[in-house]
């Protein structure tokens, strides 16, 4: 039995709280993963992870184990970096997870010179509006926009993302311009779909310094942000949407901003990863190049 596979499969069963889970995010069949963890066991003389039918829970010597493993790995981690110069030429795979129209517009476009500079660095980009859990997942880091609940991870504000209030041409000849909030009510929107809660975002604007939220209407609810952006190209409705996808279609008349008097407050983009002291290189390096390119992206540094 190889000692330090065998840790780092018990720790993955760990994070992962199943063995189907573990497996996956090691790429082994599930018998496999049990066959090292009982081996393991067996080997120490202890019991790990009580097993039920339906779940795994860790035991008290698991527990003491699974802390020291955290310990001996990271050592071993940060030793074999150094002796193969990791620090200078980072490699391995990293599994990322951020919204599709955030890779499509910012990350997937620069990635070249991020592969230029890191050969060694594999990417599997997972897209997605939905909240992934890191640990259970096995994903390295993520992108998120948007106020961050509390969840234990490291969070680094990477960018502030402002909106704009849009309609087609075509809807406003209908329907007519909006001039305040309030006037919404007799209006349209397209509205979208949160992947988190499958229920309609609210619109929110700044009226008289505070910041209201308004219930719209609409014939059409969507939860991808292309065929958003498409509905409101069709006169569907008025969108409410970043100013970084929005905006080249208002330069070119496809859709006209309204209700500019009343904006809204920017939406924060970060970028989250677990709290490891040795945390791996590749992941640190990526995280610097993410915020570097945001960082010249003034549509992504809006303040208002």
């Amino acid at each position: 039995m190889d000692r330090f596979v065998a840790m780092r499969v018990f720790a993955r069963v760990v994070e992962a709280g199943s063995f189907v889970k573990a497996a996956e995010s090691l790429q082994l069949p599930v018998a496999n993963v049990s066959r090292i963890v009982q081996a393991l066991e067996a080997h120490l003389g202890a019991r790990l992870l009580n097993r039920t039918t339906r779940s795994i829970s860790i035991s008290e010597d698991g527990e003491m184990y699974y802390q020291r493993c955290l310990s001996v790995l990271a050592e071993v981690d940060d030793m074999e970096a150094e002796l193969s110069h990791a620090k200078l030429n980072p490699k391995g795979k990293l599994k990322v997870n951020l919204p599709a129209v955030v890779a499509r517009t910012t990350v997937i476009p620069a990635l070249p010179e991020f592969f230029a500079k890191y050969p060694d660095i594999g990417i599997e980009m997972g897209l997605t509006d939905r909240q992934v859990d890191i640990v259970e997942e096995g994903v390295d880091c993520v992108i998120r926009v948007g106020e961050l609940e509390d969840s234990g991870l490291v969070a680094r504000r990477i960018g502030n993302m402002a909106r704009l209030t849009c309609a087609a041409p075509a809807y406003l000849a209908t329907h007519g311009e909006p001039k305040t909030p309030d006037e919404l009510r007799h209006h349209i929107g397209v509205n979208y779909l949160s992947s988190n809660t499958g229920r309609v975002r609210g619109w929110d604007f700044v009226i008289d310094g505070k910041n209201e939220l308004i219930e719209m209407k609409g014939m059409i609810a969507v939860n991808d942000a292309d065929a958003y952006l498409t509905c409101g190209l069709h006169g569907l409705g008025i969108v409410k949407g970043p100013r970084y996808i929005l905006g080249p279609y208002v330069a070119t008349g496809a859709l006209r901003e309204i209700l500019v008097d009343y904006p809204s407050v920017p939406r924060p983009i970060s970028i989250l990863y677990s709290p490891n002291r040795h945390l791996p290189h590749r992941i640190r390096v990526f995280v610097d190049w993410i915020a570097e390119v945001f960082a010249r992206e003034p549509l992504m540094q809006c303040k208002n």
